[in-house]
């Protein structure tokens, strides 16, 4: 990253505090004034009190929840007024998406992201504008509510309970926490947040197309569109990565998950050994993902096992465990480990098993069949002719 790039995520990240700041001291002032002093000076029991605090805490978390909804529809809605079309809606880990023309909620989490909206853009793109609204989006639905809250709560022709000032508060408190959090530019948990995608995708067109490409990549996926699955190249050949940029790493990523797919095994490899050097400098969740393709892709071909202890160290053995409770790719790898690593066959019995009751319910289900040629390939005892 430049000096000039490194300076200005400084100034930013100062304002976002500054800013954070200005907010606490704001309810903290409002509280103060508007509902502990008063109380002091009323008739109010220690129960009213403690009341008042439990429903606050209350208020708060559920304020959060309402402002991730909020903030997800606004995504939706803008992308729907550009004409993409709905692909998945994730709130707390509870993915609803359209599978076989019904709706259907399945489990799905992402560090860094406690909602997520999914669109398939059109087929021909969109414009910068159409592509900025779809990111601003949630950050406008925040604003919209934020501002309501604040009118509603400030009108001073209308007088409100102490629960719902209370509320009222919350709901305008992390309304302007959200906002910032995800309009100015910066990475929460090492993903760009949108005005940081915003920033990015309007100065880069190799970002940009990465975003749309990898979106649709999705989006053919969850509609199990096995002709444009086909028909998709890869991103990355002949173009410089930058592998401290997400968006880029998200190009490799994607070229990654195609190659496996298709079950080029040499394609994949390819790209493994030109991420290896740079892995360190990719945020976590890459990382992580891009570690336990290795794993399989090792496991496949001769190798020895030091190769996998190596790699299989205890934060991705921790990662593999969780990503395993809902994640078809993860148990792939679980049950590749327990076959060729292992030589566990009751343990990958009950692996596969396992494998099977989530692939059921899993959100992604073109990306079932594909993974379950790669179980397969494992599980036939194909992968001992690889030499």
């Amino acid at each position: 990253m430049s000096d000039n790039k490194k300076t200005s995520y400084k100034i930013l990240r100062t304002i976002k505090l500054a800013i954070i700041g200005i907010i606490i001291g704001f309810g903290a002032g409002f509280v103060i004034g508007k509902i502990i002093k008063p109380a002091l000076h009323a008739d109010i029991s220690s129960a009213d009190v403690a009341l008042t605090i439990f429903l606050a805490l209350v208020f708060f978390v559920l304020s959060f929840i309402i402002h991730i909804v909020v903030h997800e529809a606004g995504h939706m809605i803008a992308a729907m007024a550009r004409g993409w079309k709905f692909l998945s809606f994730m709130i707390m880990g509870i993915v609803l998406n359209r599978r076989n023309g019904r709706l259907r909620l399945s489990r799905f989490s992402m560090a860094g992201a406690a909602g997520q909206c999914l669109m398939l853009p059109p087929e021909n793109g969109d414009t910068p504008f159409g592509i900025a609204l779809y990111n601003a989006g949630g950050v406008l639905a925040n604003l919209l509510l934020t501002v309501i809250a604040s009118v509603i709560l400030f009108m001073p022709s209308m007088h409100h309970s102490l629960t719902a000032t209370v509320f009222l508060l919350c709901v305008i408190i992390v309304g302007l926490y959200l906002i910032i959090m995800n309009g100015i530019p910066h990475k929460l948990a090492g993903l760009p947040n949108d005005g940081l995608n915003m920033l990015s995708l309007r100065n880069d067109k190799f970002a940009t197309m990465v975003f749309l490409r990898s979106m649709r990549l999705i989006g053919y996926l969850m509609q199990n569109d096995t002709s444009r699955l086909e028909a998709m190249t890869y991103m990355c050949d002949d173009r410089d990565i930058n592998f401290s940029n997400p968006i880029h790493v998200m190009a490799l990523s994607s070229d990654l998950s195609l190659a496996m797919l298709r079950m080029d095994f040499g394609k994949a490899n390819a790209i493994m050994q030109r991420a290896e050097p740079h892995i360190s400098r990719m945020i976590t969740i890459y990382r992580n993902e891009l570690t336990l393709e290795r794993i399989y892709l090792t496991l496949i071909r001769p190798h020895y096992p030091e190769d996998i202890n190596r790699l299989l160290d205890k934060s991705i053995s921790k990662y593999l465990q969780v990503q395993s409770i809902f994640r078809p790719s993860a148990l792939r790898v679980q049950y590749a480990l327990a076959v060729i690593h292992e030589a566990d066959s009751s343990k990958a019995e009950k692996i596969y098993e396992k494998f099977q009751r989530v692939s059921r319910k899993y959100y992604l289900q073109g990306e079932i069949k594909y993974e379950q040629q790669l179980v397969d390939f494992v599980r036939s005892g194909r992968y001992k002719d690889i030499e």
